[in-house]
């Protein structure tokens, strides 16, 4: 499957995506077939569709990176773990970054500031980035990726004030735009010894039965478009009836009904056909 920006943008607007939005993504490029001209395509697409008024909010996560005692946070350049079209969004001129060492967010737009600036050390409580997203009323859009890359959820998790996470602090160099390092310290969220992991699968699938989620394919990809406020509702009343609602209760996790699971050794993909995946040497 060749996708250019044109076909991308159809595919999004038929999905729901719209002028004004506040989108925050999780995405896989080579779940969507082969994009002309790539990530940049893909978010060129985006920002075409939220035009001005829009603002577009990319993970820069680098949780995995930032476990290096050596590791020095340089937001300017310091690129983002979480694939090819996060990152891009991190490159764009004009993009504001926040300055978590494990759970930055890149954005683009009227609100970008707002969103990056907002909070203290943590990442996941309600006034921080990931939270005002929720404050103003935004949406995240699942593009190829199922429920259990959906970082909203550990929000919630915050919020609810679940058991099976515990606060620590992590301590790393910062580099200043001048050049300067200095020490920051944030506040993460580890997971307790008796943690079964999470399923985030079951909200999400409990979601498009209700039809809170909107679902449909983009390109290859299977996308899903979730609106913040009505996941929180939604999901408040189902955690206080069972606070392990969140949790894996077994040794997998809540299949979806809408579209094929793929599991590659680099991530878990949602797509329509596995064989159409992007696949450079098939070029």
């Amino acid at each position: 499957m060749v996708l250019t920006r044109d076909r991308l943008a159809a595919d999004l607007r038929r999905l729901g995506v719209q002028s004004g939005d506040l989108l925050m993504i999780h995405s896989s490029l080579r779940s969507l077939g082969h994009v002309v001209g790539g990530a940049p395509t893909v978010v060129d697409a985006l920002l075409e569709i939220l035009g001005p008024t829009g603002t577009l909010v990319g993970p820069s996560f680098n949780y995995e990176t930032a476990l290096d005692p050596t590791f020095v946070f340089d937001p300017l350049n310091t690129p983002s773990d979480m694939g090819a079209i996060a990152d891009e969004i991190r490159r764009r001129a004009g993009n504001h970054r926040s300055r978590h060492l494990t759970h930055s967010l890149s954005a683009i737009g009227p609100q970008a500031e707002t969103i990056v600036t907002a909070g203290g050390p943590t990442a996941w409580a309600a006034d921080d980035p990931l939270g005002t997203i929720f404050k103003l009323s935004g949406r995240f859009l699942l593009l190829g990726v199922t429920y259990q890359t959906f970082t909203a959820c550990h929000v919630l998790e915050v919020a609810f004030r679940l058991h099976h996470r515990k606060l620590d602090t992590l301590r790393r160099r910062l580099r200043q735009p001048n050049g300067r390092l200095v020490t920051i310290q944030n506040t993460v969220y580890l997971r307790d010894v008796n943690y079964p992991g999470y399923d985030f699968n079951r909200l999400g699938q409990d979601m498009e039965d209700a039809g809170i989620t909107a679902v449909a394919p983009v390109g290859n990809a299977i996308a899903r478009l979730v609106p913040a406020q009505p996941m929180r509702g939604f999901a408040t009343p189902r955690v206080k009836r069972d606070p392990d609602y969140l949790l894996q209760q077994g040794s997998e996790v809540t299949p979806l009904t809408r579209g094929v699971i793929l599991t590659l050794p680099d991530g878990v993909l949602s797509v329509v056909d596995p064989e159409a995946t992007f696949q450079p040497s098939r070029l």
